[in-house]
């Protein structure tokens, strides 16, 4: 069949006669690309007007209904009906998806017609977008039915990447084009726990129905889970919701963000405190999901066609171990952040991984309705590449055949960090047996052009590197490319290089350029912690600043592809930002603006574990005390040095530093002399210098017992120094059980100054 040729066309695009909105959306798109592939205008018409040759069928017509071809249809509370149909039948071709309720299923069908012709949206907007250059369009017979693998396909910005009205705009199309959804689920986002039982009604007249915090006073954003009248109006609220509004499938809630507890005595009475490796401290899944679950009993009496939707997150992240049976309308939205973010689901090297399938594995068996909550990039805010394919590729296809109805991404609009992850993310959702290899190499060879072969290579010289890495983490802590990019650094240099060169074309270029300077920026990080980790801090910060001046130059390119951190987010932990004040505060006192630089201690320090807590008792922060002293590098965890076991565990519990130095014994008179301990990821951290230990100021971020990457430790040690001479540090650091920060031990380096 020739739909067009020689620039004109040889079919007419046909509507019902009285089309949906949809179907007049999907008929407008298909002539737009028609044209921009053929520059031939196809003409739109209604099925009865006079029409003849060549059609096309857009959406539900009676024309479609007389060919005899089931459509996908309906709309029920299991949200499986979605679908469309691509048919040839006779001189017509049939482009039609179910459109009842939110389903997009004809303008899925279109764009998969038109991607067929060769179109791509690997990217928003005009960047990312690849059409095909035809004199003629002429298609073979085709009959496909598809039906996606998961009901719920979300991915939607989050704020930690800045965002435009027209960024919205672009990411709703490039949805649409890669078949993404976002159904009117009820979605139990933190704080909708207000919905239940509003406190503006009942706060002031029934205190007794909401939380107590620590302090003894009542909290209007969290409800007392113990108190059976807060349950009995959290169920009238849910019908009269579902009475009031006969469409609506479902009810989510959900605490607020962070750790939420009630502190009365009946509910901490029924807390068994599960604590660590992300069931929070301590876990509130036996008392949560007893509520929830009391309530979706009530509500499934009236409506056991409705969903009660609540997540499972935070410190809920584990199954409860008292419930005998769950309501079969209880659903949960998965979101386990305490989880390892470089590894495929059930890797054996990787302990937060195979705990993630444990858990997986039995909300899946034991509720109707899971679906996933998770993080791309999953890593820090540093906008460094967040490689995640490797992951996709073998996970998706575990998630489908556990059954889980899809995922609700938490994403960015920071296109060069996550890179084809939202791509291969919307293929695999609709699809989870799609063939990733395919899709990266038809994006390389479309998108670069000659340069297709070294970008490949590239892309998954990258991802195998970190699905190697013996390196754990998770959404919000520092991926440690310092150790991960060094090993590949050379082959990706040569690579990126062979592109530069392979390129002829001026769009090709464009893209080879943006990757390149993705690939600079990626080398520029390295290079600020390498010279940090010398001790030369300002060396430092000027390669930090060559990062955000990579971060303008792609951005005159196209915003979106590697933004700068938005102001509100600077202090975040792990944002350039935060790196940048981190390592300037370290400069100014190691020889800058507020102090003199005395000595900058060894990077190469003892190191001994102390499990059995024995340590102090036998003064191990003395010289010659203990044996078996090992040597560890004080700019990098111990985890990242060889104290993890094959499955990721690394050492928990105390373990201790120490090292001597040359002072000297030109200090003078009168001044104040300063030692400071770059970082320590700790639960807790004592110091002994020359023999005595020291008391310092702990600041704002030793949050609930811990000091990990954020600010350094500033000790004087003015009565102790020894002008002249060999002086001597001890750190003895303790860390908890693994958990969200799988991570122990000094790691950056450490000086002595005096203030100027």
């Amino acid at each position: 069949m020739i739909l067009a040729e020689q620039h004109k066309p040889q079919t007419t695009i046909v509507v019902a006669n009285e089309p949906s909105e949809q179907a007049e959306e999907a008929a407008c798109i298909l002539q737009d690309y028609i044209e921009k592939i053929s520059d031939a205008r196809v003409e739109i018409k209604k099925e009865s007007e006079d029409v003849s040759g060549n059609t096309i069928l857009v959406g539900h017509s009676q024309m479609v209904k007389d060919s005899s071809i089931e459509v996908p249809s309906g709309v029920t509370f299991q949200l499986n009906e979605e679908g469309f149909v691509i048919k040839t039948v006779g001189n017509s071709l049939i482009l039609a998806g179910n459109e009842d309720g939110e389903y997009r299923g004809t303008v899925y069908a279109v764009y998969t017609f038109l991607e067929e012709l060769g179109c791509r949206w690997f990217f928003p907007g005009e960047f990312g977008e690849v059409i095909p250059e035809m004199d003629t369009i002429s298609i073979n017979a085709m009959d496909r039915t598809e039906r996606p693998s998961f009901r719920i396909r979300n991915i939607w910005y989050s704020g930690w990447a800045p965002t435009t009205d027209q960024d919205h705009q672009d990411f709703r199309l490039w949805r649409d084009c890669n078949k993404l959804n976002t159904l009117s689920l009820s979605i139990p986002g933190d704080g909708s726990i207000r919905r239940l039982v509003p406190s503006e009604e009942y706060f002031e007249s029934s205190p007794h129905l909401f939380a107590i915090n620590k302090d003894g006073d009542r909290r209007s954003d969290m409800l007392c889970l113990s108190e059976p009248e807060t349950v009995n109006i959290s169920v009238k609220t849910i019908k009269d919701t579902f009475r009031d509004n006969p469409d609506t499938l479902s009810f989510g809630f959900a605490p607020p963000d962070g750790f939420p507890m009630c502190y009365c005595q009946r509910c901490q009475d029924s807390i068994p405190e599960f604590n660590h490796k992300g069931y929070g401290d301590p876990s509130l899944s036996d008392l949560w999901f007893r509520f929830a679950n009391c309530i979706a009993q009530e509500v499934y009496k009236e409506f056991p066609d409705r969903w009660v939707l609540t997540n499972g997150y935070a410190n809920r992240v584990r199954l409860p171990e008292g419930i005998a049976e769950f309501s079969p309308n209880l659903g949960i939205q998965s979101a386990i952040i305490a989880a390892c973010t470089l590894h495929p689901v059930g890797d054996k090297k990787c302990w937060q991984r195979t705990l993630y399938k444990q858990l997986l594995d039995r909300w899946t068996d034991t509720l109707n309705c899971v679906f996933v909550y998770d993080y791309d990039p999953g890593n820090s805010l540093v906008n460094l590449p967040f490689p995640a394919i490797h992951n996709l590729k073998h996970d998706m296809p575990y998630f489908r055949s556990r059954g889980t109805w899809g995922f609700w991404t938490e994403g960015t609009n920071s296109w060069m960090v996550t890179h084809l992850n939202y791509y291969v993310r919307a293929k695999l959702m609709w699809d989870a047996e799609a063939d990733v290899e395919a899709l990266v190499r038809d994006y390389c060879q479309k998108f670069y052009a000659d340069a297709a072969d070294m970008v490949e290579e590239y892309i998954w010289t990258l991802e195998s590197a970190v699905e190697q890495t013996a390196s754990h983490q998770t959404w919000g802590r520092l991926m440690q490319w310092r150790t991960i990019f060094p090993p590949v650094q050379q082959k990706l240099d040569y690579l990126m290089s062979q592109a530069e060169d392979s390129v002829q074309d001026s769009c090709s270029r464009q893209r080879v350029q943006v990757l390149r300077l993705v690939h600079n920026h990626m080398k520029a990080y390295v290079r600020m912690e390498q010279f940090a980790a010398q001790g030369q801090f300002q060396v430092g910060l000027e390669w930090a600043d060559k990062m955000l001046a990579i971060r303008d130059e792609v951005n005159i390119i196209k915003s979106g592809l590697l933004p700068h951190t938005p102001e509100w987010a600077h202090d975040f932990r792990t944002t350039l930002e935060w790196h940048k004040e981190i390592y300037q505060d370290l400069a100014d006192k190691a020889g800058g603006q507020e102090g003199e630089l005395l000595t900058l201690l060894p990077r190469q320090w003892e190191f001994k574990l102390d499990p059995k807590d024995v340590g102090v008792i036998y003064q191990w922060y003395l010289v010659g005390r203990g044996e078996d002293w090992a040597t560890i590098d004080t700019t990098l965890n111990w985890e990242g040095q060889g104290y993890q076991d094959q499955q990721g565990w690394g050492f928990w519990g105390k373990a201790w530093y120490r090292t001597g130095f040359h002072v000297p014994a030109d200090i003078e008179e009168g001044k104040s002399i300063w030692l400071t301990i770059g970082a320590v990821y700790n639960r807790g951290v004592w110091v002994w210098f020359n023999g005595m230990m020291q008391q310092f100021e702990k600041d704002r971020h030793w949050r609930l017992g811990h000091h990990d990457v954020r600010t350094p430790i500033h000790i004087d040690v003015t009565d102790w120094v020894r002008s002249g001479e060999i002086n001597h540090v001890a750190v003895l650091v303790n860390t908890t059980p693994p958990d969200r920060n799988p991570r122990g031990g000094i790691h950056r380096r450490s000086f002595l100054w005096t203030p100027r």
